[in-house]
């Protein structure tokens, strides 16, 4: 875990982070009003509200009760958002989605597809299903279940991925393999690459078997959890929400390419104890190994994890 004195930088970059993007919400307010898509204009705003709300707690130590509540809270509107997005513009944006070469959004003339607005609600899906597992992880009744009941319990929480093909694929590695961009967001888009294979392989299928080998009743209360958890939940819809600012120019593109680099720096404080602590390096090891050799079998592949790390443990 984090030292005391790392923990309050931490706070303080959190709520300077959320005070930053609030005062860009407020001098960009024209973009939530407006008769078209009003339904996600309000949608947006609720999330951006709650999002701004738990950092709020977090960073002033107001969090330490309902952190639940705030997760289910935060799952609801981050899917609301999501879905009257894709009802509001997908049909709007079917030429865009001809013609983009590549799924990302930080260069200046690009557009959020339809497409792309799916991709992001399976996510949002696959965030339920984990916060949900977490907190039944917590429960003294998984801790004191047999292992093979907790494997189980594990799997029925990735059993989410089964809906996969169902949901648009975007190719993201485009963006740094076709030359489309260049320079700086040629390093974001890579480092945005990284950063998904590292979540996907550790901090999801990897600390998913290892909370089912070694339950940690305590993760959903550590700072740093709660910390990284709101910080996912805001990459997802940020991403999407300055790339809109952009393009309406109520923001240049250096400041929305400076919000998503402090986004990263600030996630990788929240990453590394839940890793170190949190996820065992066999449970890892075999995610991101499969991840590579048997793709888009995330279920088998995580079956996997927990069979080889229950030996290893």
């Amino acid at each position: 875990m984090l030292d005391v004195e790392s923990t309050a930088l931490a706070k303080r970059a959190l709520g300077t982070y959320f005070a930053v993007v609030c005062a860009v919400s407020i001098a960009s307010h024209r973009a939530f009003a407006g008769k078209f898509a009003r339904g996600h204009r309000l949608a947006g705003l609720a999330h951006l509200g709650v999002l701004a709300a738990r950092a709020s707690a977090l960073a002033t130590d107001e969090d330490a009760t309902r952190g639940a509540v705030w997760d289910a809270v935060m799952f609801a509107t981050g899917m609301t958002a999501t879905l009257t997005a894709y009802r509001d513009f997908a049909k709007a944006r079917e030429h865009v989605e001809r013609r983009e070469r590549a799924s990302g959004t930080l260069h200046r003339d690009a557009a959020v597809t339809g497409s792309e607005m799916l991709e992001h609600a399976f996510y949002h899906l696959v965030n339920g299903f984990q916060i949900a597992y977490v907190w039944v992880s917590g429960t003294q009744a998984f801790k004191t279940a047999r292992l093979e009941t907790r494997m189980v319990i594990c799997l029925a929480a990735t059993s989410v991925w089964f809906a996969r093909e169902k949901f648009p694929t975007n190719s993201f590695s485009k963006n740094y393999k076709s030359g489309t961009f260049v320079d700086l967001e040629t390093v974001m888009y890579r480092v945005k690459k990284y950063q998904y294979v590292l979540y996907k392989t550790v901090l999801l299928h990897g600390l998913n078997v290892s909370l089912a080998i070694a339950p940690r009743a305590e993760l959903a209360d550590m700072f740093e959890w709660r910390m990284y958890w709101l910080l996912l939940n805001a990459a997802y819809v940020f991403e999407f929400f300055l790339q809109t600012l952009v393009r309406r120019r109520y923001i240049p593109q250096w400041t929305m390419l400076a919000l998503n680099q402090a986004l990263m720096v600030i996630s990788t404080a929240a990453v590394i104890p839940v890793v170190t602590e949190c996820v065992l390096p066999s449970a890892a090891l075999v995610a991101f190994v499969l991840n590579f050799l048997n793709r888009r079998r995330e279920v088998f592949n995580v079956a996997v994890a927990l069979v080889v790390s229950s030996l290893v443990v």
